[in-house]
């Protein structure tokens, strides 16, 4: 596989053959040609595998590290696809905030996508944090906000066709609270937490505030 992309370059390999290479970095000395096929097999197509949430990957029968590899070709994707994007005033009002969010590869619902911001509405940086408990979920953000040296912040969770509740749900509103009164306690502020679901986005920023 090597020698072939040495001498005819990537775009010769077949899609599975390209699934064989991403595993191999994951899974080495070991044939990752079966496991590939099935990835195929499973979810239909190349780009349905590496779109795939890591709750569906697992569920493929993926283990940690394979699910860790897939994950990046969609980050690459996604990161030079709006590169040009980075440092441009995007976030002047909420239609300009969602304007950029359509234009998002795919969505997250294993995670809540952060938008770190410098004191001109620059965007900084556009990462996803895994979803788990909501004070290790605040120190991931705000560790990552300090080295970013970002003034400001946007979260949204994505419950893809699902439609959230007019304020979000009893956890939303206690993790919007946690981050934003954590945030201010930094010398930061949590513009807005937001939940899109269902063609439906919702503002945390009245309960935050409040």
């Amino acid at each position: 596989m090597r020698q072939r992309i040495r001498v005819a370059g990537a775009q010769s390999l077949a899609d599975y053959e390209l699934l064989e290479v991403l595993l191999f970095a994951a899974i080495p000395r070991r044939d990752t040609k079966p496991q590939a096929k099935a990835l195929l097999a499973h979810f239909g197509s190349l780009e349905a595998v590496l779109e795939a949430s890591p709750a569906s990957l697992r569920a493929a029968g993926l283990g940690p590290r394979g699910v860790a590899v897939m994950a990046c070709p969609a980050l690459v994707a996604g990161r030079l696809a709006h590169a040009d994007l980075r440092g441009c005033v995007l976030f002047a009002d909420m239609a300009a905030l969602l304007a950029y969010c359509d234009r998002l590869p795919n969505r997250d619902p294993d995670g809540v996508r952060v938008f770190h911001l410098d004191s001109a509405g620059q965007l900084l940086a556009d990462e996803v944090v895994p979803q788990a408990a909501a004070a290790e979920m605040c120190r991931a953000i705000l560790a990552r906000a300090l080295e970013l040296h970002a003034v400001s912040l946007i979260t949204m969770r994505d419950t893809g066709a699902a439609v959230p509740p007019p304020q979000g749900s009893m956890a939303d509103q206690r993790w919007g609270r946690m981050l934003y009164n954590h945030a201010r306690l930094m010398g930061m502020d949590v513009q807005d937490c937001l939940i899109r679901g269902g063609g439906r986005t919702v503002s945390l920023r009245p309960v935050l505030v409040a």
